[in-house]
């Protein structure tokens, strides 16, 4: 579907969902469901995704017909330069095609920054910040031994909501969820808490309320002088040449370690399942591979996010899954 070109026609004023949370917290699953319910609102949504690393597999999952989709590279679009998320607010409002937007940040991404361009004066000529939803893998979180360093970012993203979701409530018991509520209203005492995948606010609600400010009362000093977490993190991508063994990659997922590799997602064939797509994603060591139908087919390939990568051993295992076949290696791997 083409664009119309209504750059000397009036410019909108169009509010912003700002959708944030740590690495495989749950925020595309959370707009997805929110992409479902928007035949009923009558509102049609624009999307400004940004993703850790070169290759972005949650906007090749948003993807559809009349979805407007712009993507902001460059990193964590808290460190991209301003121009850029400037500039695909800018293009979605100017193509008529939209009633609010939704900026999706990488899971590495500290709020604080992308509000600070969201409410540029000059930007503000066009959009304004409506609110910040913030989802939180309450599982994870409900074990304060795991992942002390990506906890303070996690913090900062749960002081700047106004709606923060607790995603996997249904993996832990009610003590457990109850336990992380408490902690959410002592770090945000403001925020609505939805509880996922039973509740969803819904975008209509949120757009029909006031616009909300952002205010930030920091409950943990610490964190206010913590350094960008993503500054420790690297990414590595491999594009997949030809269809692997299903155990083989099952073996290799297992393989990784949660500490080293946080997050992995991509889209992979199997040679015993011949025409059928997949799509796989990880998170601190749980997997999870679903049949993947929707259409176009988007291209295979798997992207590794953590903060003690070894590049070269992550690739060599990985080109072993394909015999005599070097395949495709990409991302920004450090020694």
């Amino acid at each position: 579907m083409s664009e119309p070109d209504l750059s000397s026609a009036p410019v909108p004023h169009l509010p912003v969902i700002l959708l944030t949370g740590f690495l495989g917290a749950g925020k595309s699953t959370l707009l997805l469901r929110w992409l479902s319910e928007s035949p009923a609102t009558g509102l049609r949504p624009g999307i400004v995704m940004n993703e850790f690393g070169q290759e972005s597999v949650d906007s090749q999952l948003l993807r559809r017909p009349g979805l407007p989709i712009r993507q902001v590279d460059g990193g964590c679009v808290c460190c991209a330069p301003e121009s850029d998320l400037d500039r695909a607010c800018r293009e979605l409002v100017r193509s008529g095609l939209c009633d609010y937007l939704v900026l999706e940040t990488s899971g590495l991404a500290d709020p604080d920054n992308v509000i600070d361009v969201l409410t540029d004066p000059g930007l503000l000529e066009v959009v304004r910040l409506q609110a910040v939803v913030t989802v939180v893998d309450a599982e994870w979180y409900s074990r304060p031994g795991d992942g002390p360093a990506e906890r303070v970012l996690a913090r900062r993203q749960i002081q700047f909501a106004h709606v923060l979701c607790l995603s996997r409530c249904d993996r832990i018991g009610e003590a457990e969820v109850v336990g992380v509520e408490e902690e959410m209203r002592r770090l945000n005492s403001h925020a609505r808490l939805v509880r996922l995948p039973f509740d969803l606010p819904h975008v209509g609600d949120i757009l029909s309320a006031p616009s909300a400010g952002v205010e930030l009362s920091i409950a943990d000093p610490e964190d206010a002088g913590a350094p960008h977490l993503h500054t420790a993190y690297q990414s590595v991508a491999w594009r997949f040449p030809s269809p692997v063994s299903r155990s083989a990659f099952e073996g290799f997922l297992a393989g990784l370690d949660p500490r080293e590799v946080i997050r992995i997602k991509g889209f992979v064939r199997f040679r015993e399942q011949p025409g059928k797509l997949f799509l796989f994603q990880s998170v601190w060591g749980r997997h999870v591979i679903d049949e993947f139908t929707a259409k176009p087919d988007p291209e295979t390939v798997a992207v590794l996010i953590g903060p003690a990568l070894d590049a070269q051993s992550i690739l060599q295992r990985l080109r072993g899954l394909v015999p005599r076949a070097a395949g495709l290696a990409f991302g920004n791997p450090r020694p």
